[in-house]
């Protein structure tokens, strides 16, 4: 029987359960058709070089993540784990981090959906759609966990189905020689132009962007029966699985198109390519294919993102009148309710104002820096807590940590300078709230709650 208590979530979820919301949260062929768009962009067929080493930087940073979410398994997910091994006024950044990243990631996803249904009919705007689309999806996460995790699990098996009809198609139809990646081009105003290094080094973080979401099974340990470790097992096995499917795709995927300055143009490249080799009405049903997808992803992370900003509340990081709202579950469905409504909210209004590549950019630089958080956190946690329990240990340590600060490290200098701007100074406002407000109440405020232990 699932466990719950009156103001906690409930433990409805088992090892399946959460590792189909993790994949869902990375959601491969969503993040393919989405994101990976934005790799295109940036760097053109280089692109195939900054998605591996973007895959190879998420297997690292899913070391650590997997280690540190055993031992501390709680909704509040990497944010507390910075907490707990940084201090709380980094463990505050990289919250504020955090829940910036869970309103404008179901934003980039939804107005990818908005952006596949008008290519489906262009009488559908792309803005309106998406804000419209993501009302619906903000609704169906307030639903009870095992609920939400049915549908999601439903999503993922048309997805991974979806995904099988893009490989098949790039593996049998291979059009473009292997020098688009000895001598790589993008798409400028006067046309195929060569890639530039820096073009590359800039696109990992859309790469990182594109195969994020592993770390969700963090976020949903508070509502999962079993060990602790299962919870780094599912944020291992979520990776791998993300990982080897998008990379897969994305490679056969430029292979097999025809027309590599349309491929490149195109604001839906992988449905494109399955519309140029078997017809309009095969594109039409992947497109169908990746509106499923798309949802699928968006409710996921909603759902993920809602027990942030829940935890937020939970652990006081707000004025008390915010905290007892974003705090309350919903007394039939045990779901965080204000806080999934302020998530889908916030989205739906950046749904309405925002470009796709901008939000993708944006959202990228939030990543890669709670990455090189949760890294330092992994360095930290070995030399430091060497006494402590670790139910799921990583491998090769501290190689994965140390290759993940220099990999994001790099990516770093090679952003837009207004995305870094604006995080730096989203940062210092944070830095100020917390030491004129949090910190002058130390025990009342800001305090990093521990869920009841795993068995």
């Amino acid at each position: 029987m699932s466990k719950s208590t009156n103001d906690g979530l409930e433990r409805g979820l088992g090892f399946k359960g959460v590792l189909s919301l993790a994949l869902s949260d990375i959601t491969p062929m969503a993040s393919l058709l989405v994101t990976a768009g934005a790799v295109l962009v940036l760097s053109g067929t280089a692109g195939v070089w900054a998605f591996t080493l973007g895959c190879a930087i998420a297997i690292t940073v899913a070391m650590s993540m997997a280690e540190l979410g055993s031992m501390y398994p709680t909704a509040g997910g990497l944010f507390y784990i910075v907490t707990k091994v940084l201090g709380r006024p980094v463990g505050f950044l990289a919250m504020v981090d955090y829940v910036l990243q869970g309103i404008f990631i179901p934003a980039t996803l939804a107005l990818g959906l908005g952006t596949y249904l008008h290519s489906l009919n262009p009488s559908f705007p792309v803005n309106t759609s998406s804000a419209v689309a993501m009302v619906i999806i903000t609704l169906l996460a307030v639903l009870r966990i095992h609920i939400s995790a049915v549908i999601v699990t439903i999503c993922l098996a048309i997805e991974f189905v979806v995904l099988a009809l893009v490989m098949g198609v790039g593996l049998v139809h291979l059009n473009q020689p292997l020098s688009i990646l000895t001598h790589p081009v993008m798409l400028t105003p006067s046309g195929l132009s060569p890639v530039a290094g820096a073009a590359v080094v800039a696109a990992i973080a859309s790469s990182l962007f594109s195969v994020n979401g592993y770390d969700s099974a963090i976020n949903f340990s508070e509502e999962v029966k079993g060990s602790a470790r299962n919870i780094g097992r599912a944020v291992m096995y979520s990776a791998i699985i993300g990982v080897v499917l998008e990379l897969t795709a994305f490679v056969l995927g430029l292979f097999g198109t025809r027309d590599l300055n349309a491929y490149l143009g195109s604001a839906t490249p992988f449905t494109d390519s399955v519309s140029q080799a078997l017809g309009k009405s095969a594109g039409n049903v992947v497109l169908v294919g990746a509106l499923f997808a798309i949802v699928n992803a968006t409710l996921a992370i909603t759902l993920q993102f809602a027990r942030v900003l829940w935890a937020s509340g939970r652990d006081q990081a707000w004025p008390t009148p915010v905290n007892n709202l974003l705090g309350k579950v919903h007394p039939k469905y045990r779901s965080p309710w204000i806080s999934t409504l302020v998530i889908g909210a916030v989205a739906t209004v950046f749904c309405l104002k925002s470009s796709l590549i901008s939000t993708v950019t944006f959202t990228a630089v939030l990543i890669v820096i709670l990455y090189a958080l949760i890294a330092i956190s992994a360095l930290v946690s070995r030399i430091r807590d060497k006494s402590l329990a670790r139910p799921f240990k990583m491998m090769f340590w501290p190689i994965p940590p140390i290759v993940t600060i220099l990999g994001v490290g790099l990516t770093l200098t090679k952003q837009k300078t207004g995305d870094i701007k604006i995080v730096l100074i989203i940062a210092l406002v944070s830095l100020v709230y917390y030491y004129l407000y949090l910190n002058r109440s130390k025990q009342a405020k800001w305090v990093a709650h521990n869920p009841a232990s795993m068995e």
